[in-house]
């Protein structure tokens, strides 16, 4: 099929990040970090909301680590990031 056949539907639309904390569920979700050096991305929630003493974290992993585990079964190096540093992409 060449790309003179395919239909154009035009551009995707924008996706606008949510808070974690308004998320159903999180394991395994693609998530970004707000940092004060800046926006983190390709990051994968490997947990759903924890609470520790500090408050509600989210434990997390690059999206690298998470596929490995996916497919080896080796366990990713967990992060715990506060739930509202925490955004659902």
């Amino acid at each position: 099929m060449s790309d003179e056949q395919l239909p154009y539907f035009g551009r995707p639309p924008a996706r606008a990040p949510r808070p974690a904390a308004e998320a159903r569920t999180l394991r395994g979700r693609r998530v970004i970090l707000s940092l004060p050096d800046g926006f983190v991305y390709d990051v994968r929630a490997l947990s759903e909301v924890l609470m520790q003493e500090d408050g509600p974290v989210v434990e997390v992993a690059t999206e690298e680590d998470y596929f490995r585990w996916m497919f080896t079964g080796y366990p990713p190096m967990r992060t715990a990031y506060p739930l509202r540093l925490v955004w659902v992409d």
